[in-house]
């Protein structure tokens, strides 16, 4: 699979018509596949809600435009 002009152009016609003003590719090989691996078209004014991923990681790569990622640290204390 290529990610090119024409796919990318596709990815964000789709996420101007969905509400979210988002939408995503699964880049996954497998139904096995429990990775994050996705192409994500996130447009102006849409929120991605603060969620963790427990078992799997995720990495976030800005191919095209900016964002801000926000990013809470989870404090654990242990009491004896």
């Amino acid at each position: 699979m290529e990610i090119n002009k024409i796919m990318l152009e596709t990815l964000f016609a789709k996420a101007k018509e969905n509400p979210r003003l988002r939408q995503n590719f699964d880049l996954r090989t497998s139904s096995g596949d429990t990775s994050q691996r996705m192409l994500n078209a996130l447009l102006p004014e849409t929120k991605v809600p603060i969620h963790r991923h427990e078992d799997t990681t995720e990495t976030v790569i800005c191919l095209y435009g900016k964002l801000d990622e926000v990013i809470y640290e989870e404090i654990v204390s242990y009491e004896n």
